[in-house]
């Protein structure tokens, strides 16, 4: 296998810099800094990650500076990494789409290999104990909490399977569409498509404290609200915070 074909902390560094804000037009909105994958190679400050060689599209990433530990979502796959030796203790849960959705995804049309799976497109903080994690479920996106205990020395890593429930509205169907998410004090501010179409997005509110589970989204708008042209969906979350919090 090329070495090029290998997941490392370059490619996990390259993809952590998508992330980054920025202000301006669509036109404009270029990361702040560049590297290219050789780039970061020369650099002699990357680790190469050897927990797979299977080349799972890693998508989201999660980072525990605390605790020293770095969650990556991808293909059908979440990782738990060790800051200091990515390779050390390498944790994993595999978490495929069901079989049935895989099926009708394919029977819509869509590529079996960079459609039709379990992408993982949300990892955010839910409490000390908890991580809220979603993913596309081959165009039938859900959504679950992966239990990691409360200390660093604890090895806790497990999805709860039996209360999963549905990623509508907090998660893309299509591992490519726009999508942004955030969790600020258990509730879960999400901008994304609601529907397998990708014709409706919206910004909503979800979960939060037990006893206040209360639902919110934006009313039905234009399709252009998260495909660039509005000149910056975090100016959308801004706006959405200073509405509900």
């Amino acid at each position: 296998m090329r070495a090029s074909q290998v997941p490392n902390a370059c490619s996990l560094l390259s993809l952590a810099m998508l992330f980054l804000p920025v202000t301006g037009t669509s036109k404009q909105n270029i990361p702040r800094l560049k590297l290219s994958y050789k780039d970061l190679q020369l650099s002699n400050s990357c680790i190469p990650f050897l927990g797979s060689t299977e080349g799972l599209d890693f998508r989201t990433l999660l980072l525990d500076e605390e605790r020293g530990r770095l969650l990556v979502g991808a293909k059908d796959h979440i990782f738990l990494l060790n800051l200091v030796d990515l390779n050390k203790n390498v944790k994993k849960i595999y978490w495929p789409a069901a079989k049935e959705k895989l099926e009708l995804c394919k029977l819509a049309g869509k590529d079996a290999h960079t459609e039709c799976a379990n992408f993982i497109r949300v990892l955010q903080p839910y409490n000390r104990t908890h991580v809220y994690v979603c993913g596309t479920g081959a165009f039938h996106p859900l959504c679950g909490y992966i239990e990691l205990g409360t200390h660093k020395e604890e090895t806790m890593f497990r999805l709860d399977t039996q209360n999963l429930e549905s990623g509508r509205l907090k998660c893309p169907f299509d591992p490519q569409q726009p999508f942004a998410s955030v969790m600020a004090d258990e509730y879960l501010y999400a901008g994304t498509a609601s529907d397998f179409l990708g014709k409706d997005t919206a910004l909503t509110r979800s979960l939060g404290p037990s006893h206040d589970h209360h639902y919110i989204r934006t009313d039905i708008s234009e399709h252009y609200w998260l495909t660039g042209k509005i000149p910056n969906i975090y100016s959308f979350f801004f706006f959405f915070f200073l509405i509900f919090f």
